[in-house]
């Protein structure tokens, strides 16, 4: 039973402090005493000492909180996830996706800003998991790799355009904006070597329009093949029209080969 003086989220919140870095306890004697509360049997105990060790961000942590996003209590779930951003530990990041299986809104989010937290550390788990059977499981790695913008993904959000599912390939278009010029070629290419569908018509236009009106350096090549994917013969005319616009992009030094 919890005290009624702890009970609100201010009391709560004061309690968390004296657990923090710089609070005057041991650091090594709190961390002890947080890796056994995380499984105390109550789950506000739970919540405040994932919390806690996410402060901490230390990687000896990370197995407990790998194991509390397991637990039955979504708040705990929440607050784990959001620790293991903080670890820097990339073992953490393949427990943080499959926790998306049966994820809901507000934990898929979470797990989202954690993985874009741990940053590079994500990518290769990310990049290896945006191959999975799941429509789902694509969508959140696209996602995440468009928001940490390592050059590594590049090639998974190009793939993504043509995807089978019009959400995952949204979001890999989406997260290729961030990516500018760099952009441009990976996305002509593929128009040059992959099956034209109104899938991909939609999701490359997408992106090669958002970089022509960005910097209109770029127009006289983008916009060409623009109308031709938004033209009758789009399935024919594409390949030939991307092929010459990536041909004289790189002559003229415009982006790189």
């Amino acid at each position: 039973m919890v005290p009624p003086p702890l009970r609100s989220s201010h009391a709560r919140n004061r309690l968390r402090t004296l657990f923090m870095p710089g609070a005057g306890i041991d650091p090594a004697r709190t961390e002890r005493i947080l890796l056994k509360a995380i499984h105390d049997k109550r789950p506000l105990v739970r919540e405040t000492a994932a919390y806690t060790l996410g402060i901490f961000g230390s990687p000896v942590a990370t197995s407990e909180l790998k194991e509390a996003l397991r637990d039955p209590v979504q708040s705990v779930r929440l607050q784990a996830a959001k620790a293991l951003g903080r670890v820097g530990d990339p073992t953490a990041v393949p427990a943080l996706i499959g926790a998306l299986r049966g994820a809901d809104e507000q934990m898929g989010s979470q797990i989202f800003n954690s993985l874009v937290r741990l940053g590079q550390l994500a990518v290769p788990a990310l990049v290896e998991a945006s191959s999975s059977n799941s429509a789902w499981i694509r969508w959140h790695c696209v996602r995440a790799l468009g928001g940490i913008k390592d050059n590594r993904a590049l090639p998974v959000l190009v793939r993504a355009l043509s995807d089978t599912d019009h959400s995952v390939a949204w979001m890999g278009a989406k997260g290729l904006i961030h990516f500018g010029k760099k952009s441009i070629g990976p996305v002509l290419r593929i128009l040059t070597t992959t099956e034209m569908t109104p899938w991909l018509v939609e999701t490359a236009s997408f992106v090669l329009s958002n970089q022509s009106n960005y910097n209109p350096k770029l127009k006289p090549y983008l916009d060409p093949v623009v109308q031709q994917m938004r033209s009758v013969g789009f399935r024919v005319a594409t390949p030939q029209s991307a092929q010459k616009a990536l041909s004289r992009l790189i002559a003229d030094g415009l982006i790189e080969p």
